[in-house]
């Protein structure tokens, strides 16, 4: 790992509760505590680099708290946003699955705790308890409808409906907070930062959101999400 703050600490202390999410929403006792006694917990601080491009595959992640940030950097310089990682989600198995270096950038946004299975415990879980890998098809399976829902949504609907969407995906499901800025909105939807912008303010200027320095309260949930369905 790159840029630790602080030196990795067992999970036995994690409740079963905080580890059964992601691809373990479902997973039996006997698979959660196979990753509480295997998995470490590392902690970043703003803007640390967790992995980069071309790293070798070597743990699997569940964000505690803090978000992860998931890019690619153009020949140009120019930083593109694949997704911000919130909460209780998991990132990192493709690499783990084909043994080929990893796709995206992965960097801290805020200070980050994270839950690290390494890439032999890993694979030894998925071999000693089956189930785990139909878990993981499963979760991989929900980001592929994700990305062609994302892919359709990109031809076809309008940018509002596009961005409401993505802030109710990236939002934090206890307080409705994104930490995002308007330029990485726009490249989630394929928009500029003026123009994601330009939107933002006028749903603050309608009480369906709050914002603040790279961050987006979502006020009026329900609203995103009737935007969203346009």
């Amino acid at each position: 790992m790159k840029h630790a703050v602080e030196a990795d600490q067992p999970v036995r202390a994690l409740p079963r509760s905080v580890l059964a999410s992601g691809w373990l929403r479902n997973a039996p006792p006997r698979v959660l505590d196979a990753v509480a006694h295997a998995a470490r917990r590392q902690r970043f601080g703003d803007g640390a680099m967790i992995f980069a491009r071309g790293d070798p595959p070597t743990y699997f992640c569940m964000v505690v708290s803090g978000r992860v940030r998931m890019s690619r950097v153009s020949s140009g310089g120019r930083e593109s946003v694949y997704s911000v990682i919130g909460r209780g989600r998991w990132f990192g198995e493709i690499s783990l699955l084909d043994g080929k270096p990893r796709t995206h950038d992965a960097f801290a946004v805020g200070n980050t705790e994270l839950l690290v299975l390494g890439q032999r415990d890993f694979h030894r879980i998925l071999a000693t308890h089956p189930e785990g890998m139909q878990l993981i098809v499963q979760q991989i399976c929900a980001r592929l409808r994700v990305a062609f829902d994302h892919a359709q949504s990109a031809a076809q609907a309008p940018v509002d409906a596009r961005m409401a969407a993505r802030l109710l995906e990236l939002a934090d499901r206890t307080d409705h907070v994104v930490r995002i800025s308007a330029e990485e909105l726009g490249d989630m939807v394929s928009r500029s930062r003026q123009t994601v912008a330009k939107t933002l303010q006028a749903w603050q200027d309608a009480g369906l959101i709050r914002r603040a320095y790279r961050q987006i309260e979502l006020l009026d949930p329900a609203a995103l999400k009737r935007l969203a369905r346009r």
